[in-house]
């Protein structure tokens, strides 16, 4: 895909996730205060017809006259391997756009931003998953990569060129959720439903309690 046709279509995408609703709306909480609010649609399929998954996310802090807004789009191979991820952030210093795509072995990065471009290639495969500080819906990837014994990942977060190795595992769950905890550079608990979707997201290092929104 040309990264100008790229360009010329996310904006458009993102204004289309805030004006419909999307399927799921998360309440993220810092520190025992609400910080924002997040909705996501989750679905299997990729464009074109192919088969995978397809997630889209638009999370906005505040939730109210928002000052910074996050719009994400994740798609993944029937194996869990990276397809397409695309990052367009709105906040007061301008418009950044990160877009991410693997190719085998390597993981190659390109943010562009109001005057500036940059490309990087960084180590990928498929145990490298792509998360966000700020966009909570991402870590429904790690959930389906979780196995009983535990399985080791690296994060990789486009926007602040962080790397985290963890483990995630898989743990009984009940109602129909599946519940996974997270230790090394990333610990915590993640608690997906039966579709797979972000149910709950608890880090107790950074105080961030992420929640389904009560309808």
């Amino acid at each position: 895909m040309r990264l100008t046709a790229v360009l010329l279509l996310f904006p458009t995408v993102a204004r289309l996730f805030a004006q419909e609703p999307l399927e799921s709306k998360l309440v993220i909480e810092q520190g025992g205060k609400e910080t924002g609010r997040e909705e996501f649609t989750l679905r299997q399929g990729r464009g074109r017809g192919a088969l995978g998954s397809s997630l889209t996310a638009m999370a906005r802090y505040p939730a109210n006259n928002p000052t910074l807004k996050l719009a994400a789009t994740l798609e993944r191979t029937p194996e869990g391997a990276l397809a397409k991820f695309q990052l367009e952030v709105d906040g007061p210093g301008g418009t950044t756009v990160i877009l991410a795509a693997g190719s085998g072995a390597r993981l190659i990065i390109r943010t562009v931003a109001k005057g500036s471009e940059a490309g990087r290639e960084l180590p990928g495969g498929p145990d490298v998953v792509l998360l966000d500080d700020q966009v909570f819906s991402l870590y429904s990837a790690v959930a389906e990569l979780a196995t009983p014994a535990g399985r080791a990942l690296t994060a990789v977060f486009p926007r602040t060129n962080r790397r985290a190795s963890f483990v995630v595992r898989r743990e009984s769950g009940g109602g129909g959720n599946t519940r996974a905890s997270l230790t090394g550079d990333i610990s915590g608990t993640l608690v997906t439903d039966a579709q797979g979707r972000l149910f709950r997201l608890e880090l107790p290092e950074t105080g961030t309690v992420v929640s389904r929104a009560k309808e």
